[in-house]
């Protein structure tokens, strides 16, 4: 299936891992993100990013939900400070 993938984040490159990605069937988004990092070399710990907000189709989701083909999965990092 194809996921639609867009990273927000400020501590990756622009564009690094936006686009689509062919994955198997009933990967979550979990799995997705693992692959993106894994594909597209992001020097970034799994477990901070996993710290994002994931939204799919524009709605929030959980690292557990499972992705169906042509959705759209962003990942929003948050940032710190004041």
């Amino acid at each position: 299936m194809r996921i639609k993938v867009r990273f927000m984040c400020i501590d990756i490159p622009i564009g690094l891992g936006n686009g689509e990605i062919e994955v198997e069937e009933g990967m979550t988004v979990k799995e997705v993100v693992t692959e993106c990092v894994k594909r597209h070399k992001i020097k970034m710990p799994l477990k901070e990013l996993f710290k994002s907000m994931f939204l799919v189709n524009t709605n929030p989701a959980s690292l557990d939900r499972v992705l169906k083909d042509g959705e759209e999965l962003t990942v929003v990092r948050t940032m710190a400070g004041g």
